[in-house]
């Protein structure tokens, strides 16, 4: 006997339903009480827990001074300035023998969406491509060559967009 496709889907719904049924009825997880609450942290005695670094200052020694933030656009221009001063080898891996291949479209058009952690590292690289320039060989090598880039601590975490175009 050979199920149609309606019933097929019916059947497997119905199956997925009762699963999801199921599953629901047995309620949360149960979730390990926390070693902190034993041992009498002082977050679980409802007082405010001391600042990190706290006991290795000696009495007597003020908090670290803050860092100072790096306003967004300047990060923004560090990133296009490292961008940038990637670009000939990027050319030469990426783009020529992409152009080789296949001549048109002559540019590329990027917009990296980066962002980095307070001491300027970068943990999050993004590319979006022009569909108008856009040559996904290239795009894929890219994602492959470019290393992380480092901008100046800015002193908390950012996210910019930045241009970029081949060659």
């Amino acid at each position: 006997m050979q199920l149609s496709t309606p019933t097929a889907i019916l059947l497997g719904s119905a199956m997925i339903a009762a699963a999801v049924y199921l599953g629901l009825r047995h309620g949360p997880a149960a979730v390990a009480p926390d070693p902190r609450a034993a041992a009498g942290d002082a977050s679980h005695r409802g007082e405010p827990a001391p600042p990190a670094g706290a006991a290795e200052r000696a009495p007597g020694e003020g908090a670290p001074a803050p860092q100072r933030a790096v306003p967004r656009e300047e990060v923004a221009r560090q990133a296009a300035r490292a961008l940038d001063a990637r670009r000939p080898a990027l050319v030469e891996r990426c783009y020529k023998p992409a152009i080789a291949a296949q001549p048109a479209p002559r540019e590329v058009k990027y917009v990296f969406n980066l962002t980095f952690d307070a001491q300027g590292r970068q943990i999050a690289r993004g590319i979006v491509e022009d569909r108008e320039a856009s040559r996904p060989d290239v795009t894929a090598c890219l994602v492959t060559a470019l290393p992380p880039i480092a901008v100046e601590p800015p002193g908390a975490s950012v996210r910019v967009d930045v241009p970029f175009s081949l060659p």
